[in-house]
């Protein structure tokens, strides 16, 4: 480098170019006691020249000076350290921010707890967009920082008093307002406790936020049942069925539209309820009313009802419609036309009730037989007193519920007593 150094003083600059000291004669450059000594050969002979300090320092400014003239010639644009200095002059403005160098949008955002979509549409920039240092970007955070600022300073604040179930976000979205900009404005920590009754300041009036309409028809895709969908529409199967009729009848099927409306089922199902009470209103009703028919004087009634069962066959031992004995017949027609229920067996039914004589017996009366060979005193035996010495009974020796009358010599040897049931 020293070698370099001195050729260019020697070989470039006019003040010590001679005919003999060319750079192509040089064959050494020393430097001996804070001097440049320079051998050069000549006609075969070695010839040293001494350069002083102060030659030495006029060739360095002199080459210098060149170079700098070169390099304004071809360098036109400015310095990147200049424009650095014009950026610095620059004032930011509030809510703004110079980007540095190694600055991403994600840093920056992560930085100022915003999103990146923010920052991009307030600056109009794409999401992948490069940045540059020195670059000035709007933060959306700082903004709205300082318009709150702003606006407790003007005293346009007011203040909100947290109900039971209140968040920070719920706050916010209430007032129209960022969730950093409500915790700056009343100093909360990073994630607050709040209780009911603590109150916070706020900045505007409530925004009304519309209640979305709940849907009422749903569309049958693959794999729904009807347990899935009342249960995304809230609904029971019932309520379900009560609006979809034809759900009764069929399976799902793919493409048909349900009614789901859960005020339309609610109507529905107490519409439904008041029907079913009348209907039974109406079959109460109707007994109370075949009970008066059937249990007219307490007699009528019941041998209006017992004649129904003409001709029905003789069981031993059955008690129901179209089979009976004759301890079964009366016991049925009785809980039947009079609502009251007796013993099953004849012999208990002869002592159940008021006792009656054969002179004073009434229609609707029981009456009772000793059909045994012996005649041993017991009844076996038992009809329902009809009228006109008359009585209805299911007759063994017939095999099915006949009338045959008292006056016969069988019945009316063996008649014992009557009772009369109230």
């Amino acid at each position: 480098m020293f070698k370099r150094i001195c050729i260019t003083l020697l070989t470039g600059s006019m003040l010590f170019a001679t005919p003999s000291t060319t750079g192509s004669n040089i064959k050494k450059i020393i430097k001996e006691n804070n001097k440049i000594v320079v051998i050069l050969r000549e006609n075969g002979k070695d010839k040293k020249v001494v350069l002083d300090s102060n030659t030495l320092k006029a060739l360095t400014k002199n080459q210098k000076s060149s170079k700098s003239k070169k390099n304004n010639k071809h360098s036109k644009k400015k310095s990147p350290l200049k424009i650095a200095n014009v950026q610095k002059e620059v004032k930011l403005k509030k809510g703004e921010y110079r980007v540095k160098a190694g600055d991403t949008l994600f840093s920056i955002a992560r930085k100022y707890k915003v999103s990146i979509s923010d920052i991009t549409k307030l600056n109009k920039l794409k999401s992948n967009a490069l940045l540059h240092p020195g670059q000035i970007l709007k933060i959306p955070g700082l903004s709205y920082t300082q318009k709150a600022k702003e606006a407790v300073a003007k005293n346009k604040k007011t203040v909100y008093k947290v109900k039971k179930g209140d968040t920070l976000f719920s706050i916010a979205k209430k007032y129209n307002m960022r969730v950093d900009t409500l915790r700056k404005l009343n100093n909360l920590k990073l994630h607050p406790k709040l209780k009911p009754g603590m109150e916070l300041t706020v900045l505007g009036k409530p925004v009304t936020i519309q209640k979305r309409k709940k849907p009422t028809k749903h569309i049958v895709r693959r794999g729904d049942t009807l347990w899935s969908i009342a249960k995304k529409y809230g609904l029971t199967i019932y309520e379900l069925r009560i609006l979809n009729p034809k759900l009764a009848r069929g399976v799902l099927k793919r493409g048909s539209v349900l009614n789901v409306s859960k005020e339309k089922a609610i109507k529905l199902a107490k519409k439904l309820k008041t029907q079913k009470q009348k209907r039974k209103h109406k079959l109460s009703g109707a007994l109370a009313r075949y009970q008066k028919i059937y249990s007219h004087g307490g007699s009528y009634g019941v041998v209006r009802y017992a004649k129904r069962w003409l001709g029905s066959r003789y069981v031993w031992g059955a008690s129901r419609p179209g089979a009976f004995d004759c301890s079964g017949f009366t016991q049925y027609v009785m809980k039947k036309a009079k609502g009251r229920i007796i013993p099953r067996v004849s012999r208990r039914q002869a002592y159940y009730g008021k006792y009656v004589s054969r002179r004073d017996l009434r229609p609707g009366d029981l009456i009772f037989f000793d059909t045994s060979r012996s005649r041993r005193g017991y009844v076996n035996h038992v009809g329902i007193y009809i009228g006109n010495n008359k009585f209805i009974h299911a007759s063994s020796a017939k095999h099915r519920v006949v009338i045959t009358s008292l006056n016969k010599p069988f019945y009316s040897a063996r008649f014992m007593w009557g009772r009369r049931i109230n």
